[in-house]
């Protein structure tokens, strides 16, 4: 009976608390922002057709609940495939060029030059030579995502101590086990920073493509809103990009939570 009582009048946890912390002012914040934009157009005399509220396109998200749903999926699947293929490629890359000072010289000025080059003029190019489908894209969300990701892997991997080398090496340890246990976590948090920038140019680079030429997504829905003067469909599909941009960003933060779990309380 003594237990059933200390755990009912046990404390909560601080985790808890701490999560609670986390969410509610960011809710608040939210809730008074749309509660001003619902009341805005009423005290100010804006016409909906201008600048709706949200209560008269949140309907949208029901009514049109397929359409959106087609063309958020379309978005997503091309920033998800692009972001995950320029990872695949910027992650070893940055760790060859941080390994190996030859390619530093050799690579790395190259892939500057190219990087200076603004890559919204790229898309026109590759509608050319891939069409109006997937392709074209994905290689814009991997042009401009890559760039973040391979700077701050170089980064991430030149950052261990070269002393450390020598310490794990004279403890016994191989090539294979010093990256596992010791330069690749080191590197993480610098490989996170540049993905989740890469995250944020991943949907814009969806979203350039998409208004440059595109059968699907959420630029073509918005356009094709535009041209009938759909005022609140317009709306929905930029507060469905938004989503789209704050879900992505939510799965990446919790992959890193997940890979490096010292430093969740940070």
């Amino acid at each position: 009976m003594s237990n059933v009582f200390a755990e009912t009048t046990r404390p909560p946890r601080p985790h808890l608390a701490k999560g609670i912390e986390q969410i509610v002012p960011p809710a608040l914040i939210l809730i008074a922002f749309v509660v001003a934009w619902e009341f805005s157009s009423v005290w100010f005399g804006i016409p909906k057709y201008l600048f709706p509220a949200p209560s008269d396109f949140i309907g949208k998200f029901v009514t049109d609940r397929s359409v959106i749903a087609y063309h958020f999926a379309a978005t997503g699947y091309v920033a998800v495939v692009g972001f995950a293929a320029a990872t695949l490629i910027a992650i070893p890359l940055g760790l060859a060029i941080a390994s190996y000072s030859s390619l530093r010289r050799s690579l790395f000025p190259l892939i500057v030059f190219f990087e200076i080059i603004p890559k919204t003029i790229t898309a026109p190019l590759l509608i050319v030579w891939f069409g109006f489908g997937f392709a074209p894209r994905i290689g814009l969300v991997v042009i401009m995502t890559f760039f973040p990701i391979l700077v701050n892997s170089i980064a991430g991997f030149s950052s261990l101590n070269p002393r450390l080398h020598l310490i794990t090496k004279s403890m016994g340890a191989n090539s294979w086990q010093t990256f596992r246990f010791i330069r690749f976590p080191s590197a993480m948090p610098y490989i996170f920073s540049g993905m989740k920038i890469g995250m944020v140019y991943a949907v814009t680079a969806c979203i350039t493509a998409e208004f440059i030429g595109a059968n699907e997504g959420l630029e073509v829905m918005i356009l094709t809103a535009s041209s009938y003067m759909d005022i609140s469909l317009m709306f929905a599909g930029v507060i469905a990009t938004a989503m789209l941009a704050m879900l992505l960003t939510g799965m990446l933060l919790g992959l890193e939570k997940a890979m490096m779990p010292w430093r969740r309380d940070q």
